[in-house]
């Protein structure tokens, strides 16, 4: 879970997907389970004709707004490769519909509402991914070769597949991580043991990468669904990036805030997350912390409340 990840008024991050078994690349892709197809014929990703690109999305979503022509240019330019895509939004189709009426030929692929968010489970959920758009490749053979943002290797992660040169093996290498922070996540969730041993191992392989550091504390800290996370173990990350950053860097500072404010010390948390926000210096992670601070005084504030009834 990278940083950018900015924080709901939900809890401090929002709860983060945890999928209850870790896909990784090269596994078989998930059927897709549709409720209503909007535009263009229903299509079976797994038949074993055609490349598809799956892409998650929804109509009040500025990101999936911008990516849809792109979507479309690619669409076009892949056409006659045998690639297909298709747009799956888990809104109803009476929201879908208008939206895609209106983009007309803007939108020029396929686009399907969800059933009950089953496919949304069988691919965001089951690669533990949190935010759209994000797009899927299922190749020939039915099995996931690609993931991520759509407007972010997408294009050339097609043009390898189509002429035969994607390299499936290095990408599961490069998956491997994310992966096994998903399976550490499910068993932590579960409060089995292995997660302990798992745990340590992540934490052994972020070396002393000051951000994948971080980054492993986040992901801890930030899982409101899972009741048994290890603070001790993210502090224990912040402190070796720590040796490495420094004891001012915001990065640090935001992710312990985090750490302290959701394992019970709400004061201090709140006053780390403004130090975080004094430090830094890009308006993305300013408002990121801004976020922070807000976050945590509605959470003291509705805390205060309810002690007073």
């Amino acid at each position: 879970m990278k940083l950018n990840s900015v924080l709901t008024g939900v809890g401090l991050a929002g709860a983060l997907v945890v999928s209850a078994s870790a896909a990784r690349l090269g596994d078989p892709a998930a059927p897709l389970t549709i409720k209503d197809w909007v535009k263009g014929k229903a299509v079976d990703v797994k038949d074993g004709k055609k490349i598809y690109v799956v892409e998650f999305w929804a109509t009040w979503c500025g990101p999936c707004k911008v990516s849809i022509p792109h979507l479309t240019e690619l669409q076009k330019k892949f056409k006659d490769k045998g690639v297909v895509f298709v747009g799956v939004s888990d809104e109803p189709v009476a929201k879908v519909k208008p939206f895609v009426d209106k983009m007309a030929e803007k939108m020029d692929y396929i686009v399907a509402c969800d059933d009950d968010r089953q496919s949304n489970d069988g691919y965001m959920v089951a690669y533990g991914q949190n935010g759209i758009p994000t797009a899927f490749i299922v190749g020939k053979e039915g099995k996931v070769l690609w993931f991520g943002h759509p407007m972010a290797g997408l294009e050339e992660t097609l043009a390898d597949i189509v002429a035969g040169k994607y390299d499936l093996k290095a990408a599961v290498k490069k998956d491997a991580a994310r992966a096994e922070l998903d399976e550490y996540q499910k068993l932590s969730s579960q409060g089995d043991a292995r997660a302990k041993e798992l745990g340590r191992k992540l934490l052994t392989e972020a070396g002393n990468d000051t951000q994948a550091l971080v980054d492993f504390a986040f992901s801890i800290a930030a899982n409101m669904r899972n009741k048994n996370r290890d603070f001790a173990l993210a502090e224990e990350a912040l402190s070796k990036a720590e040796k490495g950053a420094g004891a001012k860097d915001h990065r640090i500072l935001g992710v312990r805030s985090i750490v302290l404010f959701e394992s019970g010390r709400q004061t201090e948390g709140l006053a780390m997350a403004k130090q975080a926000l004094e430090l830094s210096k890009e308006d993305r992670d300013q408002a990121r912390y801004r976020n922070y601070v807000r976050v945590m005084e509605s959470r003291m504030g509705q805390k205060d409340k309810e002690g007073k009834k």
